[in-house]
C-alpha cells in the first residue's frame, strides 16, 4: 500500500478544489470514445483549482498473444501500421499525447489490471513508462492501493502547517458482480478496513456514488458530523456500439457508465460533495 501527501495551498475561505478520478479509459480499443476524454482533458486544464487522479487501465494494452487478443475490437490505426508487435508501445505514446496539458495537475497513477498482466506475463510496466514520458514525480507511481493524502493550507502564512486533512483511499480493484447493491456493498467494505474521507474504485465501468454521514462528539462533548464519500469512477470504454462487437457485448455485461465522478472540496470548512 502507498502513502502519498500532497501539499496545497489556497488563498480564500470560499475557495472549493475539483478532483476528478480518470481511469478506464482503454486508449486502443475501437470502443474507447476519446473525444470525451479530449474535451475532459480540456477542461481540466483550464479549469484552476481541479486536479485528476488516475485509476488504472490507461490503454488497452491486450497483445496479439494474449488469449484476450481480437482484431475486431481493435482500433483500426493500430492494425494499419504493421507494428502489432508494439501496440503497447503505441497506445502510451497516444495516451502521452492526450495527458500532456494536464500532467502537472496529477495525484498520482494506480494500476489497472491490463497494465498488471503486461507488467507480470510480459515483463513490462506500463505505469512505470507512462510516469516516466510524463516526466512526472516516480513517487505518484501508486501500483495496486494508496492513501492519498490532500492537505491544503492557506497562504497568508506560508510557515503555517497544513490544518486541513483530506484522505482518499483509492484502487483499481477487481469488483465485478451485475448488481449495483452488490458493487455498493463491497466498496462500502473499505470502511471497515481503512479510515479515510473519500474511497474510490474503478474496474466496473459504472458511475456509482453514495454519501453517508457519521456522528461523533469532540474532546469537548461537541457533536460533530463527518461526511464519507464512496464513488465508482466510470470508463471511457463503450460496450455496446451499432454494428460492431466488443467482450461487454459477448458477456451480455450491463451498458457502461461513460464520464467520470467530479468530487468537490471545500478545505476551510472541511464540506465536500460527489456528483455524477
Amino acid at each position: 500500500m502507498q502513502f502519498l501527501k500532497h501539499i496545497i495551498e489556497y488563498e480564500t475561505p470560499s475557495e472549493w478544489f475539483s478532483i476528478i478520478p480518470i481511469g478506464d479509459i482503454h486508449l486502443g480499443n475501437a470502443g474507447c470514445d476519446t473525444k470525451y476524454l479530449k474535451d475532459l482533458i480540456e477542461w481540466i486544464a483550464n479549469k484552476e483549482n481541479t486536479f485528476w487522479l488516475g485509476m488504472g487501465d490507461y490503454i488497452d494494452a491486450i497483445n496479439y498473444t494474449d488469449p484476450r487478443f481480437d482484431p475486431k475490437t481493435v482500433l483500426k490505426k493500430y492494425l494499419e501500421q504493421g507494428d502489432i508487435d508494439k501496440i503497447i508501445q503505441m497506445q502510451i505514446e497516444d495516451l502521452i499525447d492526450l495527458l500532456e496539458p494536464i500532467k502537472d495537475k496529477c495525484l498520482g497513477l494506480l494500476r489497472g489490471n491490463h497494465e498488471e498482466i503486461i507488467r507480470k506475463h510480459y515483463h513490462y510496466d506500463v505505469v512505470y513508462e507512462i510516469i516516466k514520458d510524463l516526466d512526472l514525480d516516480r513517487n505518484l507511481n501508486l501500483y495496486d492501493l494508496a492513501n492519498i493524502r490532500l492537505a491544503f493550507k492557506r497562504k497568508v502564512n506560508s510557515k503555517a502547517q497544513p490544518t486541513h486533512i483530506f484522505d482518499i483511499i483509492a484502487a483499481h480493484g477487481n469488483v465485478g458482480g451485475r448488481t449495483y447493491g452488490y458493487k455498493a456493498n463491497r466498496i462500502s467494505d473499505l470502511k471497515k478496513y481503512f479510515i479515510a474521507d473519500i474511497y474510490l474504485l474503478a474496474h466496473s465501468h459504472i458511475k456509482l456514488a453514495q454519501i453517508s454521514n457519521l456522528l461523533y462528539f469532540d474532546r469537548r462533548g461537541n457533536q460533530k458530523k463527518k461526511k464519507i464519500i464512496e464513488a465508482y469512477t466510470g470508463c471511457f470504454l463503450r460496450g455496446y456500439r451499432k454494428n460492431r462487437t466488443s467482450y461487454i457485448e459477448k458477456a451480455i455485461f450491463p451498458p457502461t457508465d461513460i464520464g467520470v465522478v467530479k468530487i468537490l472540496i471545500q478545505p476551510e470548512t472541511g464540506d465536500k460533495h460527489v456528483s455524477l
